[in-house]
């Protein structure tokens, strides 16, 4: 699209250009060009990365980076969607903004099913967090053995899955309200 106008910009009064301006008009327009591209320069400088703002996200990207499972994608992602973890106040809430919190469905004593996650919230936080569940479960030695213990109590797979994304948002949440690196715990030692 840039190169479009610049090549436009060039070329105003060529044959091939569809878009001929009279001459009359071609002084009022290059004046409101010139003003267009001083405001886009401003708004470049107002958004450069060197904002406070810019330096805390990136720096929460490279802190939910070191949890093994999430990679750059699902960093930004996460970031992207909870503003850098500022519409959430806690873990709970950034489980049940992503979708992810249990969903009772039960209404006096005829209606008492089990819970389920359901289909509110964020999907798209909701489907990057189950995918960087699929590689954590393998990676990650927290939510290895949260895994294996749930599916060892007889859950379904995607049931466990879902529970691992909730706990992987839990870890992210913590790393990136901190800002430091992750640090996975170590198994208890037998004394």
């Amino acid at each position: 699209m840039v190169e479009g106008w610049q090549q436009d910009k060039q070329t105003p009064n060529s044959s091939t250009n569809p878009r001929r301006i009279h001459p009359c008009d071609r002084s009022a327009l290059s004046a409101q060009i010139a003003e267009i591209e001083s405001e886009l320069v401003d708004i470049l400088h107002q958004v450069s990365p060197e904002t406070p703002e810019a330096v805390d996200w990136s720096k929460t990207i490279t802190c939910l980076q070191t949890i093994p499972g999430i990679g750059l994608l699902t960093a930004l992602w996460i970031v992207v969607s909870t503003l850098n973890f500022t519409l959430c106040q806690s873990a709970e809430q950034a489980a049940a903004y992503a979708g992810l919190a249990p969903i009772p469905r039960q209404s006096g004593t005829s209606v008492n099913k089990r819970p389920c996650i359901g289909h509110t919230g964020n999907a798209r936080l909701r489907t990057a967090l189950y995918l960087a569940t699929l590689s954590g479960t393998q990676y990650n030695p927290t939510l290895k053995t949260f895994y294996e213990r749930l599916l060892a109590k007889g859950k379904p797979k995607k049931v466990v899955r879902c529970a691992a994304a909730r706990k992987l948002l839990h870890l992210a949440w913590a790393v990136g309200t901190k800002q430091e690196a992750y640090m996975a715990s170590c198994p208890p030692t037998a004394a």
